[in-house]
This record gives structure tokens, C-alpha cells and sequence, in this order.
């Protein structure tokens, strides 16, 4: 009999998800992905306004998710299909994937650290290092891009630090969302 693919990963890290696991967590991030799209193309583009609800809304939405679907790799799935979206859509994140999984990687084994993904304070911290680390990347990205005239990184320091309270302030909402589905009976 062989091992299973995953045998390396601790028992409470490996993954096992159903098809409706994997529908739902597909489905979730594209409607999350198409809504942070659609808050982008109504607000105008990058404005500050647009960037900071579109980050909340995308927050508040994973977190949701990490809630719904309560196992491990969730949130690494969730952003992988986002990722591949805005590859195909916009032709973007080709740089940003590689560090947008790695991040997801390290808040998959936070979780896990801090005793699993059935405590919602667990979820709400892999969720925040995801977003934080997440702007981490793309200042790092950032810094490839215009590392030849530092001065005007000022710019994208400044569009990220404004999606990194939108993000912040999304898990408030996104905390205050998952009460309200768990009082519908829409999350366990």
C-alpha cells in the first residue's frame, strides 16, 4: 500500500477536502476576486476610496471563507484561484504569486501553531498575517519595479499602506460578518 502524497505534513496539516469543499472555496474566491474587481472598475480605478473598500471587501470575504471551510490549505487555495483570475484577466500577479503562496504557506502553519482552524482567533490572526504579509510582497515587488530611483517608491508605499488599513479594517467587518452568518445559521 502506498503513502498518501502529503504523509510529510503533520496529521492536523494534511489535506482533505471534499468536492463541495472545493467548489465552495473555488466559487468564494471568484466572487471574491470579481468583487474587488467590481469596486475597482466603479470607483475609477485606484483611487484611495476604491483601494481601501475593495481590500476590505476581499479581507472580509476570506475571512468568511476560512470560517465556511475549516481545514487546512483553504486560504492557499482561495488565493491561488484568485491568482490564476487576475493572471488570465489582467495578465497581473505574475510576480506576486510566487510570495502571495509562500505567505499563504506560513499562515496555513501559523494556524496550525497557534491550535488549529476550528477557533475563530486563530483564523482571524493566519487571515491578518496573510493581507499583512501579503502588502509585504507587494512593497517588496514594488522595490524590484523602482529600485533604480527609490523616490518614487513613496507612491506605491503609500497605495499599499492605504490597502493595508482597508485590509485591517475588513477584518473587523469580516469578524462582524461571520457573527452575523453563524446567527443565520450559514456557518457552523
Amino acid at each position: 500500500m502506498s503513502k498518501p502524497s502529503f504523509a510529510w505534513l503533520p496529521e492536523g496539516m494534511q489535506p482533505h477536502f471534499t468536492v463541495r469543499d472545493l467548489v465552495f472555496i473555488g466559487i468564494f474566491a471568484a466572487v471574491a476576486k470579481a468583487a474587488a474587481l467590481g469596486i475597482a472598475f466603479v470607483g475609477g480605478g485606484m483611487n484611495p476610496l476604491s483601494l481601501a473598500l475593495k481590500n476590505f471587501v476581499y479581507t472580509a470575504l476570506m475571512l468568511v471563507l476560512a470560517h465556511k471551510v475549516q481545514k487546512p490549505w483553504t486560504l492557499t487555495l482561495a488565493v491561488l484561484v484568485s491568482s490564476l483570475i487576475s493572471l488570465l484577466l489582467m495578465g497581473q500577479g505574475v510576480l506576486h504569486t510566487p510570495g502571495a503562496l509562500l505567505t499563504c504557506v506560513l499562515a496555513e502553519f501559523i494556524i496550525y501553531a497557534l491550535g488549529g482552524y476550528h477557533r475563530a482567533f486563530n483564523l482571524l490572526v493566519g487571515v491578518l498575517f496573510l493581507e499583512l504579509a501579503g502588502k509585504v510582497v507587494s512593497l517588496a515587488v514594488a522595490w524590484m519595479y523602482y529600485r533604480e530611483q527609490p523616490a518614487i517608491i513613496a507612491v506605491p508605499v503609500i497605495f499599499i499602506s492605504i490597502g493595508a488599513l482597508g485590509s485591517i479594517v475588513g477584518l473587523a467587518g469580516g469578524a462582524k460578518l461571520v457573527k452575523e452568518l453563524r446567527h443565520a445559521s450559514f456557518i457552523s
